[in-house]
């Protein structure tokens, strides 16, 4: 066989891990955008917001 030749189940996983991570990708920039929009005063909104999250659940 030749180096260049590829099993189609193979392609078709990395195609669709390919294509998961573009979605989570912009998932993630939504998040980032809805965030800034919404704490535009914060420099990191979405680790403030996460920290007052988990700080809530963990009583001290």
């Amino acid at each position: 066989m030749s180096s260049n030749v590829v099993s189609l189940q193979g392609r078709r996983q990395t195609l669709q891990q390919e294509r998961d991570h573009q979605r989570k990708e912009k998932k993630v920039e939504e998040l980032q955008q809805r965030f800034a929009q919404a704490l535009p005063d914060k420099p990191k909104p979405v680790r403030a917001y996460l920290n007052k999250k988990r700080a809530q659940k963990k009583p001290r």
